[in-house]
């Protein structure tokens, strides 16, 4: 099996690409406020794990909302977390998909860990077998997997094996290509790496 990950720079999918090596990695520009910030830690994650890695600009700017959304000004939909962006793991799975399917890759690999369905409904196993389900049905039968779905962030940094070398690559922000050390991204992100050990 052929298999692309969607590398988005952050902490998740860092550590399944130096868990599971994929054959292909795959980072796409949608229009998101971190996006400077997020292709260079994609770039320099796959370039220190030795994977290789290609990009893709799909400018969705103008359906984004949340924190991620430049114009948005921090503002969400009702009864959502501030973070969403509409229907964005569907949006960037289909685009995987796509892309891979024209290079004759078998799967798309996300890193979605077991707290993401807590946060949203495209976090969770039922959206996942939905996606896995809808990918299936179509032509080129292409599938998704989320293999690391069953561990938190903590547990796959141990699992992967990644090294703080890479791990120190990775951005997480939602506002900015600096991190701001304040938003849902940044503080899950300091919060995986003391359940790690990888910070003090």
């Amino acid at each position: 099996m052929r298999r692309v990950l969607l590398l988005s720079g952050g902490i998740d999918s860092a550590a399944l690409a130096a868990w599971i090596r994929p054959e292909q990695c795959l980072h796409i520009n949608y229009g998101q406020r971190p996006a400077v910030a997020e292709a260079r830690a994609a770039r320099q994650i796959a370039i220190d794990l030795g994977l290789p890695l290609d990009e893709v600009v799909v400018p969705a700017a103008a359906i984004g909302a949340g924190l991620m959304a430049e114009g948005a000004d921090g503002t969400s939909l009702p009864d959502v977390s501030p973070e969403w962006w509409p229907y964005r793991n569907q949006l960037l799975i289909t685009i995987a998909a796509a892309w891979g399917l024209r290079r004759g890759f078998d799967a798309v690999l996300i890193g979605t860990v077991a707290a993401d369905g807590a946060r949203h409904a495209d976090g969770g196993a039922e959206f996942r077998a939905h996606m896995d389900a809808l990918l299936a049905l179509q032509e080129g039968g292409m599938r998704l997997h989320a293999p690391a779905s069953h561990l938190s962030a903590a547990e796959l940094i141990a699992e992967s094996g990644i090294s703080d070398a890479v791990l120190g690559w990775t951005h997480s922000c939602h506002r900015a290509n600096l991190p701001c050390a304040n938003c849902p991204g940044c503080l899950k992100h300091i919060e995986a790496l003391h359940e790690a050990g990888r910070l003090q």
